[in-house]
């Protein structure tokens, strides 16, 4: 079915099916093209080719537009054209700029540009209910495009017996930016008392020096920790970009309502009093999910622990974690609150740089899609690490994540982890695994083979490690003549320079064997006695990693580390045993492999 329909400008738009030949127009629209695994229609600008015939051949593709979506998920990962919201005006003209051109470009081929798209896919294959995703192309939106879309998507829907359609609306993902990056935080149920969550909450904000405006919503409107307060949202001085709820369950509800009406746009919902599969329970979640839709605002939780952004343009710190990681390049997100808790005291207690933080709690709105598609073009995140006891939309979001990994690094401790591990996400056994594979990929390479070479001064040490890599399916190469002749001793790979070596003989041998070409993986084994000094082994070891971007470089600290954790500016990873060093590389390599076979 096609059909051409008028704008709200008064401009023609055809709205069909997808076709095959639609994969590189839909390149822009990665949320829909990826999200769905059903139904997927598309907006062109102006009528269709005149030529009924040709219309009649595609109209007949169209029945295999599930093929048209997958092929759209698998390449979209090189879209460069999506909206950033944290682009300047004169890059959002660029952009827009070069939609237009490539559209004029495509018209003069004789086929409309695709200029929006939405798409279902139904929760559950059985079910009623379906998820929707709708994205129009910047320099068309305003002219009611994503209305038409999801009236022709509604009705199709309605007949194949799907009676309610959920999901984020247009550019789902952007709408967490002012969750994770507002400008203003109103903290709800802010009191005078040490360890409510609310008084605890504003403090951890203020403390962590939240880079925007604060305030406090309490009965009495008195101030708390020293943040201005006030008796309701209406009486705010300005529309707060994120609202934390930290009220009884059952005033969860009018808090939302009031705070959408005020026009907060993201909420954290940190209050209990959900989780349980009583009917109280049920009928809460529902009210809470139906306020938040009624007003637009973005619903984190509830039984959320709350979110962490590090970075220096947010300082944003509503978590009731204790635990402060440093910053960093990891994305973290987590449905339980203890794990939440867990992951970040591994990242803190690791050296693990951590970007952002987001506790999931029940997921009844925002869930691990929304933050997958936000992280895809997020600057500050490197890698992700996901702990997760279930996944709501399991192949819509392994057609996320496989898209995700393709640019940077899926971690994850799942039940799901057969599905994922199908989809490239490095699946591990447990925290300490995935936040030391982390550590290795955050901010070097993925091992570009399995040649291994060991330099180092750790004796048995250096042969144990040697072992385990090889038991781990790396291959340890013997070095070329002319390699062994510049490393000290002659020595061969594993290079076992002797508990007495210096920090310039190590350092040497290291550079030898990276300069060499002869090992994709570079593993030291460091044993730290009184007379050697650690510190300054690490640190002429970090001039190698310096100098070998595309060699991935890990070192094994035993004995006096100093709390020493990394080394290079790039952050290369410190362990203390051979075998945490070696799954984490094992690791790396596997996902590496994925990475280049995954078509």
């Amino acid at each position: 079915m096609t059909l051409t329909l008028l704008a709200s400008d008064g401009g023609v738009v055809t709205l069909r099916p997808a076709r095959p030949g639609d994969r590189t127009g839909m390149l822009r629209f990665r949320l829909a093209a990826a999200a769905t695994d059903r139904i997927i229609l598309v907006a062109c600008a102006g009528p269709p080719p005149p030529d009924a015939a040709k219309d009649h051949a595609a109209e007949k593709d169209a029945a295999n537009d599930h093929a048209a979506e997958k092929d759209a998920a698998n390449d979209h990962a090189t879209a460069k054209d999506a909206a950033n919201d944290h682009a300047t005006q004169k890059d959002a003209a660029k952009k827009a700029e070069r939609a237009e051109r490539a559209e004029q470009a495509t018209a003069r081929k004789g086929a409309p540009p695709v200029i929006g798209v939405a798409a279902y896919a139904r929760l559950d294959p059985a079910g009623r209910t379906a998820e929707i995703a709708v994205h129009v192309a910047p320099h068309h939106r305003g002219r009611g495009i994503a209305t038409l879309l999801v009236e022709q998507l509604t009705a199709h829907a309605r007949q194949a017996g799907i009676t309610e359609l959920i999901g984020p609306g247009p550019d789902g993902g952007t709408e967490l930016r002012p969750m994770l990056t507002p400008a203003s935080v109103v903290v709800i149920g802010a009191g005078p008392r040490h360890g409510g969550a609310g008084h605890e909450t504003l403090r951890a904000l203020r403390d962590y020096g939240f880079a925007g405006r604060l305030y406090a919503v309490n009965p009495a409107g008195r101030p708390v920790c020293g943040v201005p307060a006030y008796r309701s949202v209406s009486d705010l001085p300005e529309p707060a970009d994120l609202a934390v709820v930290a009220v009884r369950a059952d005033l969860v509800p009018a808090a939302l309502k009031e705070a959408g009406r005020c026009g907060v746009r993201c909420a954290v919902v940190l209050s209990k009093g959900f989780a349980s599969s009583g009917p109280v329970s049920r009928q809460r979640r529902a009210e809470v999910l139906q306020v938040a839709r009624e007003q637009g605002v973005r619903l984190l939780g509830p039984s959320s622990i709350g979110v962490l952004n590090t970075g220096p343009d947010a300082r944003l710190n509503a978590c009731l974690s204790p635990e402060r990681p440093p910053a960093g390049g990891l994305a973290l997100a987590a449905q339980s609150g203890p794990v939440g808790i867990a992951l970040l005291a591994g990242a803190a207690r690791g050296g693990c740089g951590v970007a952002s933080f987001v506790s999931l709690g029940e997921g009844l709105d925002v869930t691990e899609n929304d933050l997958v598609t936000h992280w895809f073009d997020d600057p500050a995140t490197r890698a992700v690490g996901l702990c997760l006891e279930s996944v709501r939309d399991p192949a819509g979001f392994a057609t996320l994540v496989r898209a995700l990994g393709r640019r940077k690094p899926v971690l994850a401790v799942s039940r799901a982890g057969a599905l994922l591990e199908s989809a490239g996400v490095i699946c591990t056994t447990g925290i300490g695994e995935m936040l030391d594979t982390a550590r290795m990929l955050i901010g070097q390479p993925a091992p570009a083979g399995a040649r291994m070479a060991i330099v180092g001064n750790g004796g048995g040490l250096t042969g144990q490690a040697a072992d385990l890599a090889e038991a781990a399916g790396f291959t340890l190469l013997p070095l070329t003549s002319a390699t062994r002749r510049q490393v000290a001793r002659g020595r061969d790979n594993p290079v076992d320079l002797g508990i007495d070596a210096t920090p310039a003989s190590i350092a040497a041998a290291a550079e030898t064997v990276a300069n060499s070409g002869e090992a994709d993986t570079l593993l030291l084994i460091i044993v730290g006695t009184r007379a050697n000094c650690p510190i300054a082994i690490m640190t002429a070891l970090g001039e190698v990693v310096d100098g070998h971007p595309d060699v991935t470089i890990a070192a094994v600290l035993t004995g006096g580390n100093d709390g020493i954790q990394t080394f290079g500016s790039r952050a290369a990873p410190v362990y203390p045993d051979a075998a945490r060093a070696v799954r984490a590389l094992a690791y790396a390599h596997r996902y590496a492999v994925w990475r280049n076979t995954d078509t």
